[in-house]
């Protein structure tokens, strides 16, 4: 009975074999104007500041170094002169700042020249003053000639090197940066269009430019809510010498008693929040900071004020670094909900890589999210520093032997969330099947269609089955803010309308599952993308996500069998969630089914119930033959004929009184 449980619920064969990552396709070149390129850009303008470090910088598109003494930067009000011998590089970028001090502390970085204080070449004339509502910049060289303009808010400017509308203003603490087409130069067609960008950028973020790599760390899938905080917490108990924690928030005391406990092992243990996240930080937060501060860890939060510009809008990651070796990348937040100790919480997807390339690009953007000099990442202080809980008594998690190279991509928000070769080139090369878990997607990012969601309707285009899940909890269905439910009709809708193989289907809350909360991909079982990030534009383009693209057919598929399992309301644990999936294993339950019931019909005798009748019954009658009767035959006995036992020499009455007892407790037919 039990194998053919388990052969009823389990598929023979799986549904594709692996393959290797396709090349990703870039996008088309943006369209050029036919006039000649110009000697130089205005590339990037920074005018809504929370200090006085507004800033514009200039590039040179030509392979040719270009001299811009006595040229000049405007806002037809005031006029800042470049000083003799001025030379901007061939493919560089000169940086004029209001106070190069300013900019200094607040980017870490040098300016060229200043308009202002600050170690840094001065600049002649008077400084522009750029106004947050509105203005715009001319770069204009000796004869006064408009080499290029830049116009944004409420400006009137209509002039040389301005075509149509003025571009959007930017909010406090953003850049204005000219787009680039797809390989890689600037666009320059004189209109609001070269400004508008699907990203914002704030001051002080970073670039970072990771591209692939091959992993040989071995790679394991936590799930949760089923694996509860275990996992984690043995992570965390394996470091040696320093623990890296960034997450978006911190509420779970277990984890933290971790992190205080290894502190006592003389493990350096730094962690940096959000310091501003919805709803503001809780109050159970702030009691597990205090406990780490109190044993010692170094924490920080992310957070802004009214002359510091905070570089993301959320610190959404959720990842952790262990003696710069080893890494773990999710998409839930060091809480119960996350990592429940009693197993009921979110769905979430979760990756232990043991791979020291990994978790030394994890480390260097660790590094600059928390340094101290950026006026953003702020010390934390709580009133009350009382102390955590003991922690809980678990087994390190071991060291994974290296396994053969996969190739693998960081996701790195927002510095290269929209890169093609990364989540879009993992979108275009599915072939069979492409599975997208999210906590909610926005159709829409601004006045367009999501590039995700395109992306995904493109896949189906090419015939590969996609499905989409979405978190069908309350408070994304039926509360104010909830439409995953509306989004669910209208991508339905319109992916029947053009005869599609796509579908989005809610998971409600179920079992051990309150909502689903992991932000992550399978495409033909064999690659996989776990992350922190949500399918919205503000996610994509203005919060630090940390996520992971790897080839790997065995981690994908735990996270694909995760996925049709809650596709189909099906549970992921407990006795009933037990299948039998890997086809060799199957063929050998087959095998050992045929083989146990060969056996077995070889040895049954051909009797009555098919089973081997037990030994006669003597009897001291002569008519003891014809005692035994027929099948499905009751007769009764004479008295003289039961068998009566014989007295032993040497037997205690108690004995037989023992036995009289035991025969009487044995239940009659009434009881059978």
């Amino acid at each position: 009975m039990l194998a053919a449980l388990v052969l009823a619920s389990s598929p023979l064969w799986a549904e594709s074999e692996a393959e290797p990552l396709l090349p990703r396709p870039r996008p088309a070149s943006a369209p050029f104007s036919d006039a000649p390129q110009a000697d130089a850009l205005l590339v990037r303008v920074y005018a809504n500041t929370a200090r006085d470090d507004e800033f514009v910088e200039i590039g040179n598109p030509n392979p040719e170094s270009t001299d811009v003494s006595g040229w000049a930067l405007t806002d037809r009000e005031g006029t800042a002169t470049f000083p003799l011998d001025s030379i901007l590089q061939a493919g560089g970028r000169l940086l004029v700042t209001r106070n190069a001090t300013s900019y200094a502390e607040d980017t870490l970085e040098t300016a060229d020249f200043t308009m202002g204080p600050g170690d840094a070449r001065q600049m002649e004339g008077d400084a522009p003053r750029l106004a947050d509502a509105g203005d715009e910049v001319l770069l204009i060289d000796p004869s006064g000639a408009v080499v290029d303009a830049y116009a944004w808010g409420d400006s009137s400017y209509a002039g040389p090197g301005w075509i149509g509308r003025t571009a959007e203003r930017m909010g406090r603490g953003e850049i204005a940066v000219r787009g680039r087409d797809g390989g890689g130069g600037w666009v320059d067609r004189d209109t609001a269009e070269d400004w508008e960008g699907i990203r914002h950028h704030r001051l002080g973020q970073s670039s970072f430019d990771s591209g692939a790599f091959e992993l040989r760390g071995a790679t394991t899938a936590v799930l949760s809510p089923d694996s509860g905080d275990l996992p984690l917490l043995r992570f965390l108990a394996a470091a040696r010498s320093t623990i890296e924690v960034g997450v978006y928030t911190f509420q779970s005391e277990r984890i933290a008693s971790v992190l205080a406990e290894a502190v006592g092992r003389g493990v350096r243990v730094r962690v940096l929040l959000d310091g501003s996240p919805v709803g503001g930080v809780e109050e159970d937060e702030h009691r597990v900071v205090g406990g780490l501060l109190a044993a010692g860890v170094e924490v920080r939060w992310l957070a802004g004020g009214t002359d510091v510009v905070k570089r993301y809008r959320y610190l959404h990651a959720k990842y952790a670094l262990v003696d710069g070796s080893a890494a773990w990348i999710g998409s839930e937040n060091f809480g119960t909900a996350g990592f429940p100790s009693d197993h009921d919480g979110n769905r979430g997807w979760s990756v232990i890589v043991d791979d020291a390339d990994l978790a030394g690009i994890l480390r260097n953007v660790f590094e600059t999210d928390f340094d101290p000099r950026r006026p953003d990442s702020m010390a934390a202080r709580e009133p009350g520093l009382v102390p955590l809980p003991p922690a809980p008594s678990i087994v390190p998690w071991p060291p994974e032997p290296p396994t053969p190279p996969r190739p693998a991509r960081i996701v790195l928000a927002p510095d290269t969330t929209l890169d093609p070769e990364g989540i879009f080139g993992l979108f275009a090369s599915a072939k069979v099947r492409l599975s997208i878990d999210a906590f909610y997607l926005d159709e829409v990012w601004g006045d367009a269609p999501s590039p995700f969601l395109e992306a995904a309707f493109a896949a189906a285009h090419r015939g590969v089955s996609v499905r989409i899940l979405l978190d069908g909890s309350w408070a994304s269905v039926e509360a104010d803010t909830g439409t995953n439910d509306d989004v669910l009709e209208r991508i339905n809708r319109r992916a029947t309308d053009e005869h599609l193989p796509l579908e989005v289907r809610l998971l409600e809350p179920r079992g051990s599952i309150e909502r689903l909360h992991s932000k992550g991909a399978v495409v033909d079982g064999r690659a996989v993308l776990v992350s922190s990030m949500n399918w919205a534009l503000g996610s994509a383009t203005e919060n630090r996500e940390v996520g992971l693209i790897v080839d790997d057919p065995v981690l994908a598929r735990t996270f694909e069998i995760s996925f049709d399992a809650d596709w189909d309301g099906r549970p992921t644990s407990g006795v009933d969630a037990w299948r039998l999936e890997d086809p060799l294993a199957l063929v050998a339950l087959y095998a050992l089914v045929a083989v146990a019931s060969a056996l077995s019909l070889r040895k049954l005798r051909p009797r009555n119930k098919d089973i081997k009748p037990g030994a006669r019954v003597r009897t001291r009658a002569s008519l003891g033959a014809h005692l035994r009767g027929r099948y499905r035959e009751v007769r009764l006995l004479p008295a003289q004929l039961v068998a009566q036992p014989r007295p032993r020499a040497g037997r205690r009455s108690g004995a037989r009184r023992g036995r009289s007892e035991a025969r009487g407790r044995v239940r009659g037919p009434e009881g059978d």
